[in-house]
């Protein structure tokens, strides 16, 4: 029986060949085109300014790291991730005009307004409480003149890390206790999945700077949040 559970799992949840993510991948792609349309019509970068990248991923596929695939100048764009170095070989290859760089990003060891633009899809709500998701956006804004940063909504029903619906919405040892029993156990960890809802989202952003909140919807409902901040 525990062999039939396990099977079921690998083939259902795993990820990136599971029958889950196989039916969400179009999904993807088409939310993360959305975004990178978004995100050159509101922030309208120009020849000549930089980009910093945070939370850039060493895998490929569902179109990740779409800025550095999409954006026709890559060699204006500094990418920046906290994960291990030695996994970097093949984003190092594809994207050879970028500059990769190593850090945390609650903690930018770059000067302020360094870059003209920071970009960030979808990290705040993987770097630890509230009050270190405070930190991480203090971060980003204070390097960057203006930002695009998305997360997830937290009310929308269906949790797109795990792909379990609703679950998200309930007590964290409860919540947990079910990631751990349908093989989603790498998430029930606060430091791995903290989702915000959109009134937490905008009280990251420093006292007193102007943010934009955009949304984008699957029938109507929500499922992603992004900040926009102008100059």
């Amino acid at each position: 029986m525990k062999r039939i559970i396990l099977y079921f799992k690998r083939k259902f949840w795993n990820w990136p060949d599971g029958f889950v993510w196989k039916l969400t991948e179009k999904i993807t792609l088409k939310s993360r085109q959305r975004k990178y349309d978004l995100f050159i019509s509101l922030i309208k970068p120009k020849p000549g300014e930089t980009i910093l990248d945070v939370g850039v991923s060493p895998h490929f596929g569902r179109a990740t790291n779409y800025l550095e695939l999409w954006y026709p100048r890559p060699e204006q764009i500094t990418a920046l991730t906290n994960d291990e170095e030695k996994k970097f070989k093949n984003f190092r290859e594809r994207f050879s005009e970028v500059k990769l760089v190593f850090g945390d990003g609650k903690n930018l060891d770059f000067p302020d307004n360094n870059f003209d633009i920071v970009f960030c899809n979808a990290v705040v709500e993987h770097v630890g409480t509230n009050e270190e998701q405070k930190r991480f956006i203090h971060e980003l804004i204070r390097v960057g003149k203006r930002a695009f940063i998305t997360t997830p909504n937290y009310y929308f029903p269906m949790e797109v890390h795990t792909l379990v619906p609703f679950v998200h919405y309930l007590p964290r040892r409860m919540r947990f206790w079910i990631y751990e029993k349908s093989g989603r156990g790498s998430w029930a960890d606060l430091s791995r999945l903290n989702p915000l809802r959109p009134n937490k989202f905008l009280s990251l952003f420093p006292s007193g700077k102007e943010v934009r909140l955009f949304k984008q919807s699957i029938l109507g409902i929500p499922y992603s949040l992004i900040a926009m901040t102008p100059k």
